[in-house]
């Protein structure tokens, strides 16, 4: 896919999804290839921002961290991978390669008191890998927690998670983070995603994003039409 226009990303990114209440604490700039983010200050100006609404932005290097901050960044985020086939389809290097980026990232962050957020894709399976170890989950968001991420979203990027799957991968991530430190993202392309997020709320603390959710809602006068978001506000 060639590049995303800035305009198109500004649909794409909060305008669109806080219209339809699907997410509030995903990264602006969704398209993870760096070379499609360089227009950081563009994206972020075209972007209406909401009182009590955090927008972090993905700095997948440390260039790509100065242009965010130069934008108006006031959180950062960093995308790592538990899968070495995907991280190097995605970002253009192995794990250990963004483990050392991203480690430069979060330093500097710390040091302007900007708050960074970390994810992990392909937490329960991989498009090019197939399964993934919650072993390998737990060490690639523990490298992350222990750079300084205030929070771990864990992904089923591909949505192929199940309720076992979930469970067995953050049995074994909570031994080394702490839930309340924890956040799962999940894809519905099959069917499970709320079958998974139910497994994941028995150990993750899901609260803040669901009453982040409600006020998205609240604030536009208008109710979800997502079933899993209806299915979880009623839980």
């Amino acid at each position: 896919m060639g590049n995303v226009p800035s305009a198109v990303k500004h649909c794409l990114s909060y305008q669109q999804l806080l219209r339809e209440h699907l997410w509030i604490a995903d990264s602006v700039a969704g398209a993870l290839d760096p070379a499609q983010m360089a227009d950081h200050t563009e994206v972020m100006k075209g972007i209406r921002q909401y009182p009590g609404v955090r927008y972090p932005v993905l700095t997948p290097n440390l260039h790509g961290f100065h242009r965010a901050v130069a934008a108006g960044a006031t959180e950062i985020a960093v995308f790592g991978a538990a899968s070495e086939s995907f991280s190097k389809k995605n970002i253009n290097c192995s794990i250990e390669e963004s483990m050392e980026k991203f480690e430069e990232v979060i330093k500097s962050a710390r040091h302007l008191n900007i708050p960074a957020r970390g994810y992990v894709s392909c937490a329960l399976g991989c498009p090019y890998e197939g399964s993934i170890t919650p072993q390998k989950v737990t060490e690639v968001s523990k490298r992350l927690y222990g750079m300084g991420c205030y929070e771990i979203s864990l992904g089923d990027t591909i949505g192929v998670g199940t309720p076992g799957s979930m469970k067995r991968m953050l049995e074994s991530v909570i031994k080394e983070i702490p839930p309340s430190a924890l956040a799962v993202h999940c894809h519905d392309t099959y069917g499970q995603a709320l079958a998974n997020i139910l497994t994941a709320l028995q150990g993750v603390n899901l609260c803040k994003v669901m009453e982040a959710g409600d006020f998205i809602c609240k604030a536009v006068n208008k109710t979800t039409n997502s079933k899993v978001a209806q299915a979880s506000f009623n839980a």
